[in-house]
């Protein structure tokens, strides 16, 4: 969930990096994913950069000896330092990915299935999703036996459940 903090960093980073270039923009959204990575894997680490009881330059300089000081990513790290917003990290990170998708015109869609697609399925599904969204369709699978049958897309906010198990549902409920 997005919170107006991470989405004004997020938006700032990504105006920056777009005036940059599309290799600024990869690059950046690259390091800001893999520093938002390591700050979930260590914990400790956003406590570390966070305590009061060391100065602002004490705490970038930590950072500059573990992230080094080139980048956008990193010049963020700083910034978000000096303001007391460490925790933010994995959200405009998350923030930032949302706006390279759709600055790409892109959907990530996640379709879960009780048995794999075959690539010809996946190829008709995504180009069904692509004419209807009318983006570029990233297909995530995901197996799950318990659905019975049929297909779940979930994309944005959308959730399509076409699966065997809901529908059973849907009768045991008409019938009750």
């Amino acid at each position: 969930m997005s919170s107006e903090v991470s989405s004004v960093y997020a938006n700032a980073l990504f105006s920056l990096a777009n005036e940059q270039g599309d290799a600024v923009m990869q690059e950046t959204r690259s390091d800001l994913r893999q520093t938002a990575v390591l700050f979930s894997l260590n914990p400790d680490l956003t406590r570390l950069l966070s305590l009061p009881t060391l100065s602002v330059e004490e705490r970038i300089g930590i950072a500059k000896k573990i992230f080094g000081e080139q980048g956008l990513a990193a010049k963020l790290l700083f910034l978000l330092i000096g303001h007391d917003r460490v925790p933010f990290i994995g959200e405009i990170a998350d923030d930032f990915d949302r706006r390279m998708l759709d600055y790409q015109n892109t959907e990530d869609v996640k379709v879960t299935t009780a048995v794999a697609l075959t690539p010809e399925q996946k190829e008709r599904l995504r180009a069904a999703l692509s004419a209807k969204l009318r983006k570029v369709i990233r297909i995530t699978e995901h197996i799950d036996r318990g659905i019975l049958g049929g297909v779940i897309v979930q994309y944005g906010d959308t959730r399509i459940d076409n699966s065997v198990k809901y529908r059973l549902d849907a009768l045991k409920e008409q019938l009750s």
